[in-house]
C-alpha cells in the first residue's frame, strides 16, 4: 500500500489483491494499527467497501497517521496489510522545512564551520576509514536550505516508509538526481544524497533526539562524513518524516526517516538562521526560531518562517545586510562580504540582548 499526504487528507492506493471482492481502510492517529480492535486507537476509525485509490479528508495536519487495509471476500476478510503512514501538512508547511530539518541543517553546518571538533565530539579521528587527508580540516562554506531538495528528500523519504525498503534507489529505479529533477530543482549539479532512518518498539518517538542521532551517526560514517564534508556544495534539502518501517525480520517500528541531498550551484547565498537562545547555549534547537523577522541585504529580502531560518541569493561583493521587526528587540546592521562562497549570519536574541554570529 502507498500513502500520500496533501493539506488535511490522504490518499491510498495498493495492488488488487487476486479473488477479493472488496476491501476496507482502517486508520488512527496512533502506530500498530489492529483492524480487529479499532475503537481502542487514538482518531481509530474505518471505512467499508472501499476501493483503491481512496482518499481520507479532514484529517489534522501535522499529525501522523496510520493506515492497514483488509481485503474481502463474501463473508471473508484477509489479515492487515502491512501498516503504512503519512503526515498531512498546511499548503504553507508544505513549503517550509520544519524545525527539526532546520536542526539537522545547522548541526551540519556546525560539523562545516569546525570539521575536527565535530570529529572530536563524537569520538572519532576526521579522517578515520579515510585516506589521511581525504578531508581537511579547514572550514567548509556553510549550506543554504533550499526548498526544492526538500521536497524530493521527503518525497524519497515517504517512498522508503511506504515499501519499507532502505535505498538510494527510489521510486521506479530513481536516481537522487531523478529525484531532484522530478521536484522542480533547476539549480545545479545534483545531488550527493545521505539517509538514516531509526525506531522504536514504542508508541512515541522523538524527531528533535532523532535528528541529532541521525547526524552523529552519519557523521561517524565515512562515506556520509564525506558528503557533509563536501567543499563544493552550496545547497542543502532536508525530509525528516515520522512513520512505521517493517525491518527484515518482519518487526514494525515507529521511525523517524531522513533523507538529505546536497548540490552545487554556482550562486552563493547568505543564510542563517534567527533564534532565541531560550537555553543559553549559543545554538539553534527546536522551538527557539524566531519567525516574522525582516532580513534584507544586496536588493533582496525575506520574511523568517516560525523557524527563523532563511537563505538570500547575493552576488558577489559587500553588502549590507539589516535584521528587523517586531520579534528583535534592536533592529541589526551588519556589512558582509560574499566571495566565492556562501556566508552564514545567525542572529541570537536573549532576553533584550541582540549578537551577531558570522562566518
Amino acid at each position: 500500500m502507498v500513502a500520500r499526504a496533501d493539506n488535511t487528507r490522504v490518499t491510498l492506493s495498493w495492488a488488487e489483491a487476486p479473488g477479493a471482492q472488496g476491501y476496507n481502510l482502517f486508520w488512527a492517529s496512533e502506530p500498530y494499527v489492529d483492524s480487529d480492535n479499532i475503537g481502542a486507537f487514538t482518531g481509530g476509525d474505518w471505512r467499508e467497501g472501499v476501493s483503491s485509490p481512496v482518499t481520507i479528508t479532514e484529517l489534522a495536519n501535522e499529525t501522523t497517521y496510520y493506515f492497514v487495509v483488509t481485503a474481502t471476500r463474501g463473508a471473508e476478510e484477509s489479515p492487515d496489510s502491512v501498516e503504512v503512514s503519512a503526515t498531512p501538512r498546511s499548503d504553507a508547511g508544505r513549503q517550509q522545512p520544519t524545525a527539526q530539518e532546520v536542526l539537522m541543517l545547522e548541526l551540519i553546518n556546525r560539523a562545516r564551520a569546525n570539521p575536527e571538533a565535530e570529529a572530536a565530539r563524537y569520538g572519532i579521528d576526521l579522517n578515520e576509514s579515510l585516506a589521511p587527508g581525504t578531508i581537511t580540516p579547514a572550514p567548509k562554506p556553510p549550506l543554504a536550505f533550499n526548498t526544492q531538495l526538500m521536497h524530493a528528500s521527503r518525497e524519497h523519504s515517504q517512498w522508503m516508509l511506504n515499501t519499507n525498503r532502505f535505498s538510494h534507489t527510489g521510486a521506479l529505479g530513481s536516481s537522487p538526481s531523478d529525484r531532484a529533477a522530478d521536484a522542480d530543482y533547476t539549480g545545479g549539479l545534483c545531488c550527493w544524497e545521505n539517509i538514516a532512518w531509526a525506531g522504536t518498539s514504542g508508541g512515541n518517538i522523538n524527531l528533535s533526539d532523532r535528528i541529532k542521532s541521525h547526524h552523529e551517526g552519519l557523521f561517524q560514517s565515512s562515506g556520509h562524513r564525506t558528503n557533509i564534508l563536501e567543499t563544493n556544495v552550496q545547497v542543502l534539502g532536508v525530509g525528516q518524516l515520522k512513520g512505521t518501517m517493517q525491518s527484515s525480520n518482519g518487526r514494525l517500528w515507529l521511525a523517524s526517516m531522513v533523507t538529505e541531498m546536497f548540490a552545487r550551484e554556482s550562486q552563493h547565498y547568505l543564510t542563517g538562521v534567527i533564534y532565541q537562545d531560550l537555553n543559553g547555549n549559543q545554538f539553534y534547537d527546536v522551538g527557539e526560531g524566531i519567525g516574522g523577522a525582516q532580513i534584507t541585504a544586496g536588493g533582496e529580502s525575506m520574511t523568517t518562517p516560525d523557524t527563523g531560518v532563511y537563505a538570500l541569493p547575493l552576488s558577489e561583493g559587500t553588502h549590507t545586510v539589516t535584521v528587523s521587526g517586531s520579534p528583535i528587540p534592536t533592529e541589526v546592521s551588519q556589512s558582509i562580504s560574499i566571495e566565492s562562497a556562501n556566508r552564514k549570519l545567525d542572529v541570537i536574541v536573549e532576553g533584550t540582548e541582540v549578537s551577531v554570529n558570522t562566518w
